[in-house]
């Protein structure tokens, strides 16, 4: 059904009449979208005299999906495409291809949106595009199926707003995700990123990143403790580093299955500009220490090479004091 829905927000610009009028198409297509499957974007196909004729076509993450003159479905795997030729006509632009060593050509009215939307698929296709279809600005429509998943959390229900035992994640739109606790109203938070340890067997200090992240956060030493009790459990464990709208961060450590992981893998995270150039702040400002030089110049010193005067002004060329 949401594979419907978002052929449907694609086609609004096009107008009422023509959601009408290819309403079958749109339901028999929809319906051949599979669960792995991402809708990209969706257009129309014409044929006939001046292309009076409109069939609906459907790009999704992995096929070109749309119909023949009998309103057959039609799927082309976007790997099989071969010998691809543009055509622009006077009023339509020809797509040509070979696929399964048999030719075809889908046309499309010389439009902005049906231009759009073979810009689209040339991108999918791998097809370099026109200065004209590089400096064209697209609407992006983002719709997407709801990713629903119960969540047993290991570390942070305190920083929820309930306490409880029961939460569950469900995330409607890019960036953003909800958590009920023991199915009550859920709290909204700005979902920053995710990362996950499989077969937990150390602490989360001797795993490269957490200890930043954890700063971050301000508890890498709950993260830690939530990761070590799962040790020999062989597991997963995921922590969702979340923000609420008053910018107050709270990373939520929970367990995972396998099936949880493949549902986390398809959240879409919020950009992460800001937070990446926090981070990037962060390490500019922290002086590094040269230990290694310090030590060799207290060696120096210790032999009699250096001066006491000496070793204290390299010690502050060193330290930038």
């Amino acid at each position: 059904m949401y594979a419907i829905e978002q052929i449907k927000e694609y086609l609004k610009p096009e107008g009422r009449l023509v959601l009408s009028n290819l309403k079958k198409e749109i339901i028999m297509i929809g319906e051949q979208v599979q669960d792995n499957e991402i809708v990209e974007n969706a257009g129309i196909v014409v044929r006939g005299l001046g292309g009076l004729k409109q069939y609906l076509a459907v790009l999704t993450s992995s096929r070109l999906l749309t119909t023949d003159k009998r309103k057959s479905f039609i799927s082309y795997d976007l790997d099989k495409f071969c010998n691809i030729k543009f055509n622009k006509k006077l009023t339509t632009t020809e797509m040509s291809f070979i696929y399964n060593s048999e030719e075809h050509t889908l046309s499309f009215n010389n439009v902005d949106l049906s231009l759009s939307f073979l810009a689209e698929i040339k991108n999918s296709l791998g097809v370099l595009p026109t200065v004209q279809e590089e400096t064209e600005k697209r609407k992006i429509v983002r719709v997407m199926k709801p990713i629903k998943l119960n969540i047993e959390i290991l570390n942070g229900k305190e920083q929820l707003r309930d306490q409880g035992s029961s939460f569950k994640l469900l995330q409607t739109k890019p960036g953003t995700i909800e958590i009920s606790v023991n199915n009550q109203s859920p709290e909204t938070f700005q979902l920053i990123k995710w990362e996950r340890v499989e077969n937990i067997q150390k602490s989360a200090f001797d795993i490269a990143g957490w200890s930043l992240i954890g700063s971050t956060f301000g508890n890498a030493g709950s993260i830690a403790g939530a990761m070590g009790a799962n040790i020999g459990k062989d597991k997963s464990v995921a922590t969702l580093f979340l923000k609420r709208e008053n910018n107050e961060k709270v990373p939520l450590v929970i367990k995972c299955d396998k099936k949880d992981l493949e549902k986390l893998s398809l959240l879409i995270v919020a950009d992460e500009t800001e937070e990446a150039t926090q981070v990037d702040v962060a390490l500019t400002t922290t002086p590094i220490i040269p230990t290694d030089e310090l030590i060799k110049l207290k060696e120096l010193l210790d032999v009699g090479i250096l001066t006491q005067e000496e070793f204290d002004t390299k010690k502050k060329q060193l330290l930038g004091i």
